[in-house]
């Protein structure tokens, strides 16, 4: 989800190291309660956003009745501040209004094929748009299995696409693509989170509806609680009155930030295209808390009510299961209600306690940094308000040390991992590497034109393969780095914002006719990781030039 950019650069010296930017303190009630966004408080954050290399971030603590918010650090580099104003991209948070949205109008008794509830059929409100390669699936899979993550199918992200014949992509193109994709598992066996399904559900309501979801979640929940900042299209963000604060990327190498592009998110919709800043959220968070309108208490039930198991226990947190668009767990005997995001440049994290009546909402400015910092100063709010020990605490920093170490592998890790049985002296390709040159389509995935790029890699080849895709939702440039025979290791980088963090790989391999010329090209994508469990299906891309 980034669109090309152009990088900008400016020197980190003397930037972060300087006193941390902190809006004023924004109390929306008059009842008093002590706010825990000191002055300590915010020397914590500023050494947080210079250790993780994030330029900014917003924090909003909901206590009971009580708000408070404040800005630190950088909305848009060299000098506009961060405040509980400025706007960022929520991503994934979006979810959770979706989901409300859609639990609204079932509970209205409005829609007549929503009789059934959360056990409709998803085919039977969008017919022939919604098909999946296997029958049953296609006329069993329901609402509540698409937004519990369980209908079988993987992320596909890479298939997403942002432009059409020179049109841009709405969520029923997203729907109809469905088809070409695979699934990888038993419906309502598998936990299994896919964006692509939450699309499907945006595609559903607008069904209904007749609205653009951006519409229909407005009336339905931002305009009744106020939230005027919030917006649901790049366009409309860009043109409000609060600042769209600007998604960065850390050099390592020159110690500066490069600006990232702004991405559309049109064909996103309800998995991922809100824009909204930590005052408007903290107006939901504050209704989820309360069970409080303009949702109806069945809604609420419906809210917290977990229908999947999503992950076992781990980092000192208890097994998760999956509500309404919320991860349910445990954490030292309180029932804690979260859902993160993370974007091109950006980062998001939401977190709330409904029996201490406390939550905290974040964002910042980098991709997966910024959900390090934010995760890390979250739960130190939590700890502090549940008066949790120093030594029962969970050490945050640590965990997540250890998740952006392991994506900095380098290629040669990396193929131990993915080829750990290939041999010690490469094999030749089949055929030279100019027959390989050449357009490669799939139904689902669309095209990969692969073309020849003079670099010598990590490895020692003197000629790559490579490919950009400009026109997807996650604008990618491809390199394929030989491995041995007809195996190839794909690497795939964001467009306009190369982070190591971002970076994935996939298997992949030609495929050869009886006339010996190169007729396809087998890929792997791995976005989840490079356990077997973390990829999607294999897909085959055919040579039609």
């Amino acid at each position: 989800m980034v669109a090309a950019g152009w990088p900008w650069r400016i020197a980190l010296a003397g930037l972060l190291a300087s006193e941390v930017a902190i809006a004023a303190q924004k109390p929306l009630s008059p009842k008093s309660a002590r706010n825990p966004l000191d002055d300590t408080f915010a020397t914590l954050v500023n050494k947080t956003l210079d250790d993780c290399k994030v330029p900014g971030l917003a924090i909003a603590v909901i206590d009971d009745e009580e708000i408070f918010a404040e800005g630190y650090g950088y909305a848009t580099l060299p000098d506009t501040r961060a405040t509980p104003e400025t706007l960022w991209y929520g991503a994934s948070t979006t979810k959770a209004f979706t989901a409300a949205t859609l639990a609204h109008l079932i509970d209205s008794k409005q829609h007549p094929s929503l009789t059934a509830g959360w056990q409709t059929p998803i085919s039977s409100v969008l017919r022939d748009d919604f098909i999946l390669q296997d029958e049953w699936a296609t006329n069993h899979i329901t609402l509540e299995d698409a937004v519990s993550h369980r209908t079988g199918m993987p992320r596909h992200d890479m298939s997403s696409i942002r432009i059409i014949d020179g049109r841009s992509a709405v969520p029923r193109d997203i729907v109809r693509s469905l088809r070409h994709l695979p699934t990888t598992a038993e419906p309502r066996v598998k936990f299994q989170y896919c964006n692509l399904m939450f699309v499907t559900l945006s595609h559903v309501i607008e069904t209904l509806t007749g609205k653009w979801l951006g519409d229909a979640i407005k009336e339905t929940i931002w305009g009744p609680l106020g939230m005027n900042g919030t917006r649901f299209s790049l366009e409309d963000a860009l043109h409000a009155p609060y600042h769209l604060a600007r998604g960065y990327r850390w050099d390592e190498d020159n110690e500066t930030y490069h600006e990232v592009d702004h991405m559309p998110v049109t064909e996103v919709s309800g998995a991922g295209a809100i824009f909204s800043n930590v005052l408007d959220y903290a107006k939901w968070v504050k209704s989820l808390i309360h069970a409080s309108g303009p949702l109806s208490e069945a809604v609420h039930k419906e809210i917290r009510t977990p229908r999947m198991i999503s992950s076992m226990p781990a980092n000192g947190l208890d097994v998760q299961a999956y509500a309404l668009a919320w991860e349910r767990f445990v954490y030292k005997g309180h029932v804690v209600y979260t859902h993160g995001g993370g974007m091109h440049a950006f980062g998001a994290g939401v977190y709330w306690l409904p029996e201490v009546k406390f939550g905290v909402v974040a964002f910042g400015n980098t991709a997966l940094t910024s959900n390090a910092a934010e995760e890390e100063l979250i739960f130190k709010l939590i700890d502090d308000k549940l008066g949790i020990p120093d030594e029962d605490r969970i050490d945050q920093r640590k965990k997540w040390d250890k998740i952006l170490q392991e994506s900095k592998k380098n290629l040669t890790q990396v193929l131990d991992e993915v080829y750990p049985e290939r041999p010690k002296k490469a094999l030749p390709p089949t055929v030279d590497i100019t027959e390989l040159q050449g357009t490669y389509h799939n139904a689902g995935y669309g095209n990969i034109t692969l073309r020849i790029k003079d670099e010598t890699s990590v490895l020692g080849e003197r000629k790559l393969l490579t490919a950009s895709r400009s026109e997807f939702t996650f604008p990618m440039v491809l390199d394929l780095h030989h491995v041995s025979g007809d195996w190839w290791l794909m690497v795939l980088d964001m467009a306009n914002n190369p982070v190591v963090y971002f970076r994935s790989y996939a298997e992949a391999e030609f495929q050869f006719g009886v006339d010996g010329r190169p007729h396809g090209l087998d890929v792997q994508f791995s976005p989840g990781g490079l356990n077997e469990g973390d990829r999607d299906p294999k897909v085959l891309f055919t040579k039609i030039v």
